[in-house]
């Protein structure tokens, strides 16, 4: 067990995010699509695209939490909590009515059972009390399952008309296979769907480089020197040195996600054995206990790799991605 300042100094690591130039193009589009639906009184929106583990939840939240937090506010009509930005989870199955629902449970509504018609114009008007300015709405991916087919032409239609009538702009997050959806609107002439949808963001999987202007030596060394603050740590292992961020690239294969993981855990191994000197052999042990599915060594643990070991894996891998991409291009 930690100590309550080493555990509270974890908790201030945890919430440290990096914004490397991709990530910042994303939260701008984000705030790009407030800005343009307030300047021109006309829901304008962004479309978040991106592998699992690439930050896409993450950036999301870090969004809604740059409005006013939630508060009660008082009127002649009652008591409402004003919620100026909301964050929700796609529900499966993907219908309107399910969506209607667990955005109206986010406002504190919990609607009894009723026609979509009924429950549209329960939004509406709870929308506009509670002054929410802008909705997100994560695992967008949902609606390009076999199950939802049916329902994903009407479900569109169903946002596009939301965005006309409360002018709220609706952003949508998904795995990279939302792309799809917007090829399949581009397809229709004049798309409301993709006139709407203008500001779109596309992140993805940190490529490996050792350069000082790549975004994984960047997020690396500033991790790394967030760390060193907060934890007070000495010593010459460093995140971003090559030793260390050569095989926690085969560990994590560049997911933001398994990055942050593998780091977190090798800090706590540290922690644990009160040492104020992070090592090698802590990169190890967090390896050992964790679920890496995507590891490039399989069921060897990367730090037991020499760097040659490492950087040949590495580009075994980079070769097979572009190998695919082009592929696919064709």
């Amino acid at each position: 067990m930690l100590d309550e300042s080493k555990a509270q100094a974890m908790v201030e690591f945890n919430k440290q995010t990096v914004f490397f130039p991709s990530y910042q193009f994303a939260y701008s589009q984000l705030s790009k699509a407030v800005e343009a639906t307030e300047i021109r009184k006309t829901a304008s929106c962004a479309f978040i695209i991106g592998p699992s583990g690439s930050g896409k939840s993450r950036l999301c939240e870090l969004f809604t939490d740059t409005f006013n937090p939630p508060y009660i506010e008082c009127d002649k009509d009652g008591i409402f909590k004003i919620i100026t930005a909301l964050y929700c989870i796609v529900p499966a199955p993907v219908t309107i009515k399910g969506i209607c629902t667990t955005l109206l449970k986010a406002l504190g509504v919990y609607p009894p059972h009723g026609d979509v018609h009924a429950l549209n114009e329960l939004l509406l008007d709870r929308l506009k009390k509670c002054r929410v300015r802008v909705i997100i709405l994560d695992e967008i991916l949902r609606l390009l399952n076999p199950e939802a087919e049916k329902a994903r032409g009407v479900t569109l239609d169903w946002l596009v008309t939301l965005l006309s009538k409360s002018e709220i702009p609706i952003m949508l997050a998904g795995t990279e296979e939302c792309k799809l959806l917007l090829k399949e609107q581009k397809k229709q002439s004049f798309s409301p769907f993709i006139r709407r949808y203008c500001y779109v963001a596309y992140l993805e999987h940190f490529k490996f480089s050792e350069l000082e202007t790549s975004e994984y030596y960047m997020t690396l060394k500033v991790l790394d020197q967030q760390l060193f603050k907060l934890m007070k740590f000495e010593g010459d292992v460093h995140l971003h040195d090559l030793m260390i961020m050569a095989p926690l690239y085969v560990a994590s294969v560049g997911s933001l996600e398994y990055l942050r993981q593998t780091v977190h855990e090798a800090v706590i191994c540290a922690l644990t054995r009160n040492s104020t000197t992070l090592t090698r052999q802590d990169f190890f042990e967090a390896c050992q206990c964790l679920n890496l599915p995507k590891q490039l060594s399989e069921a060897t643990n990367p730090f037991t790799l020499t760097l040659s070991e490492c950087l040949a894996l590495i580009t075994a891998y980079t070769n097979e991605q572009a190998n695919l991409r082009t592929n696919s291009a064709r």
